[in-house]
């Protein structure tokens, strides 16, 4: 999992990039979840939670 350098982080990634959740113009959050096949991703209990802690976050931060 990785996040984006720097003092406020807008952008995160996990499962090689087959997971990408960022925060676009300020306003609003973008996610893109499928693999590099166009399949749907599988996420373990902890990965969703992980998905759902950045949402909450993100979701903060957005006008």
């Amino acid at each position: 999992m990785e996040m984006q350098e720097g003092p406020v982080q807008d952008y995160f990634e996990m499962n090689d990039g087959d997971v990408r959740i960022w925060i676009e113009q300020g306003s609003s959050i973008h996610m893109k979840v499928v693999t590099k096949e166009n399949d749907p991703v599988e996420l373990s209990g902890y990965e969703a939670l992980r998905v759902a802690d950045i949402l909450r976050g993100f979701s903060g931060r957005i006008k």
